[in-house]
């Protein structure tokens, strides 16, 4: 172990004993902020005028989770730093600027709606008041007053002001109803928003303290970094083909989604692809070994076995919106890119000017890169599954290339979303620019025979059933085509039921598809006006009292 020198321990001891000058809590800004996938490193900037000597520097944070052992600090200015750590100080209110001014305008709404409620009460009375009114004139008269009959244009006067007294009345109450409703709404969107980024924890002010050791007066730039949680960021595709199948254009964008608890207004923003560690222990290997099962012992539960490769597709996101028709300039402008550095480990792209991205439950939508790709074009149909046939783009892809949605566009249309796989740098993926009638494929059965058999090859009691389907190609187009066909041959799970004499004409240029038994891939140059045709045929042998399921 490597010894303190003991001038450094007796510098600290002294430090210790010595009161600080001040600790003066100084204001700081956001400025730079690097998103990771689910978490991003704030650099917050101060200055502060510090004497000669020791001086405690505050930054006050706003983040809801920060990572204490992540914090750190730099000091531009003529001394030593001598100690930065990240403190918690117990508090009777958030500090968060979000939370009060969601309080604040939440009790501001409650205070309204009950003076609402207040007058809604108001104007039950008086409609109360004018009933009693009308009830009055249906009860027996007075004898004192029985004989004076009022005029007729009394009458009228009084039913006209009844009427429009009741009518004035509907409406106000009309209105109210309108005006809670209004504000029962805003307030259950502010209390939601705020559920979103107010946490259940200890209300606390986060500090990050510096011990800062200066040899003169003077004017110091601080500048802190730490990590924080509840930001996350993803790719968005929006990729586009034009009719002519000559180019496709691919950008790429990010997704950013951050409720931290600070807003970031103005901030150098950087997003990157780098997977932050958990740990940094590096794995090891164990022994490999192989084991028949074993019947549980008595009492012990059976094993139960979870899947735990939850791969939820990205939440499909809503569709670029087109610019309305208006003057139509001279050239198409473009997206916007960030600018692209590469490291070690991973890639980052930085946005080109300062961005706002606000603490809430929003997502904010940034260009990252806009490039042609090669691409090819194929038909492709799976009569077995869909009776239409689709034109596929087939695009090589690159190192930059992430799981994400993507939009489709072709010939300037929408045409849907789809998920963009991880990828291997330069292996290619596929996309659907939508079904084209003109290529048609049809799949028949020609062939269903059964039989049972109780002597020959097959044991007694088994089931023959021989099966035959046609699928026939037709391009109505006038230009050729490259068409692909997927079908597949049954596959059997068990030592009962077989699947024999498979018949495949012609031979399928690819069995066991991408590696999935029993899935055959031919494809076809079809001329214009040109018919082909591909037949499959098998046999399959059951038991007569287990009949297979699927077939």
């Amino acid at each position: 172990m490597k010894k303190i020198p003991a001038a450094f321990l007796i510098l600290l001891f002294l430090l210790a004993a010595c009161p600080v000058l001040g600790a003066d809590e100084v204001p700081s800004r956001i400025r730079e902020v690097v998103l990771f996938s689910d978490q991003a490193m704030v650099t917050r900037v101060a200055e502060a005028e510090v004497s000669h000597g020791l001086s405690e520097i505050r930054l006050s944070l706003d983040a809801f989770r920060v990572d204490p052992d992540s914090v750190t600090a730099k000091v531009f200015g003529e001394g030593q730093i001598l100690a930065v750590q990240y403190r918690e100080i117990p508090v009777a209110e958030p500090v968060q600027d979000k939370i009060r001014t969601l309080e604040t305008e939440i009790r501001d709404l409650r205070r309204k709606e009950r003076a609402l409620i207040d007058e809604k009460d108001v104007l039950a009375r008086k409609e109360a008041f004018l009933k009693s009114v009308v009830d009055f004139a249906g009860v027996q008269v007075p004898r004192d007053i029985k004989t004076s009959f009022p005029k007729m244009e009394d009458l009228q006067g009084a039913l006209t002001f009844l009427g429009t007294r009741f009518d004035e009345l509907t409406k106000k109450r009309a209105a109210l109803d309108g005006e809670l409703d209004d504000l029962a709404r805003k307030i259950k969107a502010l209390e939601e928003e705020l559920g979103t980024i107010r946490r259940p924890a200890r209300k606390v002010r986060k500090v990050i303290e510096v011990l800062f050791q200066g040899t003169k007066s003077q004017k110091i730039r601080v500048e802190a970094g730490y990590l924080v949680r509840n930001a996350f960021w993803g790719p968005l595709y929006r990729v586009s083909v034009p009719l002519a199948l000559d180019a496709v254009d691919l950008a790429m964008f990010s997704t950013i989604l951050q409720k931290t608890g600070e807003d970031w207004n103005g901030v150098d923003l950087s997003v990157s692809n780098v997977v932050p560690l958990k740990g940094v222990g590096i794995p090891e290997i164990t022994p490999w070994i192989l084991d028949v099962p074993r019947p549980p012992a008595a009492g012990e539960a059976k094993g139960v076995y979870l899947d735990r490769r939850m791969m939820k597709a990205a939440e499909p996101m809503a569709a670029l919106k087109e610019e309305a028709e208006a003057v139509v300039p001279a050239e198409e402008a473009g997206f916007a890119e960030a600018e692209r550095s590469e490291s070690a480990l991973s890639f980052e792209y930085r946005f080109p000017r300062p961005v706002d991205v606000e603490s809430r439950d929003k997502e904010t939508l940034l260009p990252l890169l806009t490039r042609k790709v090669e691409g090819s074009f194929f038909h492709l149909a799976v009569p077995r599954e869909n009776p239409l046939t689709f034109l596929v783009c087939r695009a090589k892809g690159d190192g930059e290339i992430l799981a994400g949605p993507m939009n489709v566009y072709f010939g300037g249309r929408y045409v849907g979303k789809t998920l963009l796989k991880e990828k291997k740098p330069g292996e290619a993926f596929d996309f659907n620019l939508g079904a084209d009638r003109e290529v048609k494929v049809t799949r028949t059965k020609t062939s269903d025979k059964v039989r049972e058999t109780y002597f020959g090859r097959v044991e007694r009691g088994t089931v023959v059933r021989e099966l035959a389907y046609a699928i026939r190609m037709e391009n109505l187009k006038r230009k050729p085509v490259t068409l692909r066909v997927l079908d597949a041959v049954p596959v059997s799970r068990t030592d009962r039921l077989e699947v024999k004499d498979v018949r495949l004409s012609p031979e399928p240029k690819e069995k066991n598809h991408q590696d999935r038994e029993g899935v055959d891939l031919w494809e076809f140059e079809l001329k214009p006006g040109e018919t082909k045709e591909i037949s499959i045929g098998f046999v399959v042998t059951y038991p007569r009292e287990t009949p297979p399921i699927g077939l």
